[in-house]
């Protein structure tokens, strides 16, 4: 299986640049950006914060 370098509102797990596994750690709103969540994932290997703004369910373009 190979992980996303930029998730989608589903994934669990991403690659790290230390080419670690990050996963999900917290999902909240971007107050300014009603559309989308804000996603992020710590590295188990490297213990960096990986953050990413993904597109909410029922957005166009969002199945």
């Amino acid at each position: 299986m190979s992980l996303p370098s930029v998730p989608t509102r589903t994934d669990a797990a991403v690659a790290c640049g230390c080419g670690g596994i990050a996963r999900i750690t917290a999902v909240a709103p971007i107050p300014s950006r009603p559309d989308r969540m804000r996603h992020v994932y710590r590295c188990a290997e490297c213990g960096q914060d990986l953050v990413f703004e993904v597109m909410k369910k029922g957005v166009e373009g969002n199945g």
